[in-house]
């Protein structure tokens, strides 16, 4: 789905939160770039990224960031083996 804004949109929290994830798992970010939180967008009323602010808990969640960095490396290699 896509907002007035041209940005992609979420219907929920937990649909933007696993495709942050997700971003972050196909994208070779370091700390603090890319998207780096969500927020409701007050046009369409769906959630966004956004690469401003604070940075969403879910990254001091170490079982979240072991799970990124794991999906990570069999992400590449499956890229590699291609």
């Amino acid at each position: 789905m896509k907002c007035s804004s041209g940005k992609r949109a979420f219907d929920s929290v937990a649909l933007a939160e696993e495709a942050l994830i997700q971003h972050h798992i196909r994208n070779d970010y370091k700390k603090g770039e890319g998207p780096i939180n969500i927020y409701e967008c007050k046009e369409c009323g769906n959630w966004h990224f956004t690469s401003k602010g604070i940075e969403h808990e879910l990254f001091n969640d170490q079982e979240i960031v072991r799970r990124i960095e794991s999906e990570r490396r069999a992400f590449l290699w499956e890229q590699k083996l291609r």
